[in-house]
């Protein structure tokens, strides 16, 4: 046998290793940790933890991610451990909630290894502060169209409102912002905005007065 084919096959062989050590694996799947805050890394009690698998295609931009079977509760120090079935060749990741508004973002999710012991993760969750709108028909009564942004998201547009309350969600800030412009149909139009200190999970009120 030459020298030239044992160097072929040895490359071969290295590289045949390299790809089945790199390749996904099946079975029981152990995956245990804690949920944490992703500001202060605190544990967030009695929070849920969803396996989600990537979708035929791929992950991140490419057919997202689906639930995996049942989730699964933490206890009052954020603190998980279950194992679920995982199949060849499909990513997983982790994510968690709570009643509260927390979530987990898509792009902090940790990964888990198939067929393996996935131990010792951190899942980070978002916590919400709210901005609580407090609209305030004011005689004489008027009709107007009001439009709200700055919460996030392309903007939030009222037609005709009367005495109402409008909630807006904000995520791990120290400050939020909001703008608002009313439009009536017999006067010029108003804008307004307000820049507001907020504190996750509680709510800032603004009184906005047509």
């Amino acid at each position: 046998m030459s020298r030239v084919f044992l160097y072929a096959t040895g490359r071969y062989l290295l590289l045949a290793a390299l790809l089945s050590g790199c390749a996904e694996e099946s079975g029981p799947t152990l995956v245990e940790g804690q949920v944490v805050d992703s500001q202060t890394q605190q544990p967030v009690a009695h929070a849920t933890v969803q396996v989600e698998q990537a979708s035929r295609g791929g992950g991140f931009g490419s057919g997202g991610y689906a639930p995996v079977g049942t989730s699964y509760p933490t206890d009052a120090q954020g603190r998980f451990r279950f194992r679920f079935e995982t199949e060849d060749a499909s990513d997983y990741i982790v994510r968690a909630s709570t009643p509260l508004g927390h979530f987990t973002d898509w792009l902090k999710a940790p990964s888990l290894k198939g067929g393996r012991q996935n131990q010792g993760l951190q899942v980070p969750v978002l916590a919400p502060a709210w901005i609580k709108v407090q609209l305030v028909d004011e005689p004489p009564k008027s009709r107007v169209r009001i439009f709200f942004s700055g919460f996030g998201g392309g903007g939030y547009t009222l037609n005709f409102p009367r005495d109402t309350s409008v909630v807006f969600p904000y995520y791990n800030t120290t400050e939020g912002f909001i703008y608002w412009r009313i439009t009536p149909d017999l006067s010029p139009e108003v804008t307004g905005q307000h820049i507001l200190p907020l504190i996750p999970l509680d709510t800032v009120t603004v009184r906005i007065p047509f």
